[in-house]
């Protein structure tokens, strides 16, 4: 069988497959879409490749997340599907019917190419080959395919009259992930990461996932079990000589916030990270910045040297040089006093990558919200590879928290928070470490404030950005202090802040 043979049987077995289940299928799909997203963190104006759009189910998932910014191609393999797909017009997106892969599609014209159970067939090997020379230098791929190592999939990989009576593709196979990860570095792919990923079967009652992907978190993360999750997220780029630089469109929307924000950056031994984020952080957002405040945490390395090197060309970068004893909780104190804008956000030196999700904060607090919080265990947050000791303690906590205080919150701990200033300046921040992000997060809500969490995906520290100084098993009996504080004082308040008032949603005015 040929490779557009392949395509084509795959294309229509997906379709089949997600019309199967109207109830979930929306909903995984939109993760998925979600998933590209935030993995890829798509900026206005990038090119998009969805491989085997089929009539549009993901492709309308895709559009809709990137806000109909990004240009979308949707390439369809059967002639039918795509006088489907073509007739529902979506932003930036054109639907183009595909008989020959290597032949209809212009080589690096992606900066990414996209899909979903359109890999996993017995010509892989050979379609890896015509998406590497459909990337641009440096773009990047991303699929989500059937893992071997499910039950159901080996099942049917198994059973060829179970295969043939669900419809499945005769080409169709389980992908196993470290002959994936071979195969794809074969092809001239770099930086390969095959992961377990959706543990949430599609038979699932409707009312059930969001209770089950509360869960699932942390069995998605669980050694053993996680190999078992139906799909493979694969993520891999194509290398560049020289990489070509990213548009950095301005994703400043909202003139009431022009020139509103204090940026409060705690950096301890952060050398390599202030520029890259200082620069980022302009070029997104200038419009919005009041001032970045870098607070030099007692670092041993170039920090504060470079801090004050950055702000020669940068004016609105101040730097606050702090003394002994150090702590994140005592930086983030001392930055957000030093703050002079009417709103502060609060981040880590190393979230360059993910400073396009900010927007959302942003959109919330034009919106009339006091405050935002980015949620890493949102229902629509993207946690890949997330370790899963980290996991377990954090849904661990977050459980405790909503047991004993708030019912609707899924992360308040992140270090990614955008308050009113006077949020901020009315706390007081009792803990001098890591627990005080949860301290931040926690207060407002219990003080009736409207904060909103908006999803937001958790990246891994890279060799370059440095490591991380969080320890759990320092922190531990700190964020139990904080909940625990936090219980007292709201028992002595007059009892626990449920349903709207002190629930992540609740309309407190200002």
């Amino acid at each position: 069988m040929s490779l557009e043979q392949n395509l084509r049987e795959m294309e229509r077995g997906r379709e089949a497959y997600w019309l199967r289940y109207p109830a979930t299928s929306p909903v995984k799909l939109r993760w998925r879409a979600l998933a590209v997203r935030h993995s890829f963190h798509v900026l206005p104006g990038e090119s998009i490749l969805d491989l085997g759009a089929g009539s549009g189910l993901w492709t309308r998932h895709l559009a809709a997340v990137l806000r109909g910014e990004a240009l979308i191609t949707a390439a369809v393999f059967n002639r039918d599907l795509w006088e489907t797909a073509a007739r529902e017009p979506l932003p930036n997106t054109s639907f183009v019917h595909v008989t020959d892969i290597g032949r209809d599609l212009p080589a690096e014209s992606f900066d990414y190419v996209v899909g979903t159970a359109i890999l996993c067939h017995d010509a892989y090997g050979l379609n890896l080959r015509h998406i590497h020379r459909l990337l641009k230098p440096g773009g990047q791929i991303l699929f989500f395919e059937a893992n071997f190592w499910n039950p159901q999939v080996m099942l049917k990989g198994a059973v060829r009259a179970l295969r043939r009576r669900l419809g499945y593709p005769s080409c169709q196979v389980g992908m196993r992930k470290y002959r994936l990860m071979h195969m794809t570095s074969h092809h001239g792919f770099t930086h390969v990461e095959t992961i377990p990923y959706d543990i949430v079967h599609p038979m699932l009652p409707r009312s059930l996932i969001r209770f089950v992907q509360s869960i699932a978190f942390v069995f998605e993360h669980a050694p053993l079990v996680r190999e078992l999750c139906g799909t493979l997220y694969i993520w891999a780029r194509k290398p560049a000589a020289l990489p070509s630089p990213r548009p950095r469109p301005s994703l400043a929307r909202h003139p009431e916030l022009f020139g509103s924000t204090s940026v409060v950056v705690p950096a301890h031994n952060e050398e390599m990270n202030i520029l890259p984020l200082v620069e980022s952080l302009h070029q997104l957002y200038g419009d919005y910045l009041h001032e970045i405040i870098i607070v030099n945490d007692n670092s041993t390395d170039r920090t504060a040297e470079v801090t004050r090197e950055v702000s020669r060309r940068y004016p609105a970068v101040r730097l606050v040089d702090r003394t002994p004893p150090n702590g994140v909780g005592l930086a983030l104190r001392d930055g957000c006093a030093a703050a002079t804008g009417r709103y502060i956000l609060t981040m880590d030196c190393d979230f360059v990558q993910i400073l396009p999700e900010l927007r959302d904060l942003f959109d919330a607090v034009a919106a009339g919200r006091d405050g935002a919080i980015g949620s890493r265990f949102s229902h629509e947050s993207v946690m890949i590879n997330y370790p899963f000791f980290k996991t377990l303690c954090n849904r661990a906590f977050h459980l405790l928290v909503k047991l004993l205080l708030v019912r609707r919150v899924h992360d308040i701990s992140n270090n990614l928070k955008l308050y009113r200033a006077d949020i901020f300046k009315d706390l007081v921040i009792e803990e001098r470490h890591f627990a005080a992000n949860a301290e931040l997060g926690l207060k407002p809500l219990l003080a009736g404030y409207d904060i909103q969490e908006v999803p937001i995906s958790w990246i891994n520290r890279t060799v370059e950005m440095g490591s991380s100084s969080f320890r759990i098993v320092r922190v531990a009996q700190n964020y139990a202090g904080t909940l625990l504080r936090a219980a007292l004082s709201s028992r002595r308040a007059g009892g626990r802040a449920r349903g709207t008032k002190g629930g992540v949603g609740s309309r407190r005015g200002p």
